[in-house]
């Protein structure tokens, strides 16, 4: 195993990495898949405090830490013992990646492989994940770009916003305070959505070819829609609630094959139509049928 404390910026280069971890209390990390035969970068470019950014390589596990995680890290912040380091971390595409920041914001981009990440306090963004991917943090929003594997977001104060390019894969957001935005880019298949709300909003954007089974429900707000064909009406029938005024939106868009399951305690719900890009659609198509125009796009 080889060990390197940094007190200082410096950069490390290291062979035969196919799994990473990483560890920070506070300051901005970020990692990128763009190396090449395990080929991995370690560019540690601001440190503050007394203790050093370990960086430890052994059979083909990268690990670096600042600090450790525990439960009561947040009051061993705030007790004045505070430490700060920006680190960026590049590795080869298909490195297996676990990441963990208490504080600060946080970039992963252009992994395929399985990605796990867990924050506390700070903006979470991850682009270009091609491999299951789970993230979860307390407060702050996570945006999830061009995601074409399953994917599983969580916050409790925060918003969550995902654009999604895949066949037949499953996304799972939910938040107690904060809205969901999800955007089925053109060419998605089949997505399984399952999105929870208990305060804030769900919006959906969806191609107006998409194949959704839809039931979208909350209990205390409004159900809006621009596609055709669905029903929008009130839960549980003419049964009363106390408090609430339950609707739902459902129904079938095209062949059914994907699934759309919002629901929300307090919050609107909202699906709606856009327009495929005509380049696309007709890059898709036989030569024969090619050219059709495309309908404007719908609010």
């Amino acid at each position: 195993m080889t060990r390197h404390e940094l007190r200082e910026p410096e950069r490390l280069a290291f062979e035969g990495v196919h799994r990473l971890k990483v560890v920070s209390t506070s300051g901005k990390v970020d990692v990128v898949g763009a190396g090449q035969d395990g080929a991995a970068l370690v560019d540690v470019t601001r440190i503050k405090g007394d203790e050093p950014v370990v960086v430890e390589d052994e059979d083909g596990e990268l690990v670096v830490r600042h600090g450790e995680f525990k439960p009561n890290v947040l009051g061993w912040l705030m007790h004045g013992r505070r430490i700060e380091a920006d680190i960026s971390i590049q590795v080869p595409p298909d490195c297996l990646v676990d990441v963990t920041v208490v504080s600060g914001p946080l970039v992963v981009s252009n992994l395929h492989e399985r990605t796990r990440v867990q924050g506390v306090s700070g903006e979470i963004t991850l682009a270009q994940l091609h491999g299951p991917t789970d993230v979860k943090t307390v407060s702050g929003p996570i945006t999830a770009e061009s995601v074409t594997d399953d994917l599983s977001a969580h916050t409790v104060s925060g918003a969550i916003t995902v654009m999604a390019l895949g066949a037949g894969n499953t996304i799972k957001a939910g938040t107690t305070s904060g809205a969901i935005t999800v955007d089925l880019e053109d060419g998605t298949d089949a997505p399984r959505l399952d999105l929870n709300v208990v305060s804030g909003a769900v919006i959906v954007r969806a191609p107006e070819d998409a194949n959704l089974d839809v039931d979208m429900s909350t209990m205390s707000g409004r159900t809006v829609t621009t596609f055709d064909g669905l029903q929008d009406q009130a839960r549980f029938g003419s049964r009363q609630i106390p408090f609430a005024k339950p609707r739902q939106l459902s129904g079938r868009l095209g062949t059914g094959a994907g699934r759309l399951r919002a629901r929300a305690v307090s919050g609107d719900m909202t699906l709606l139509r856009r327009a495929v890009d005509p380049g696309l659609k007709d890059s898709g198509a036989d030569d024969a049928v090619g050219g059709h125009d495309t309908a404007g796009e719908d609010l």
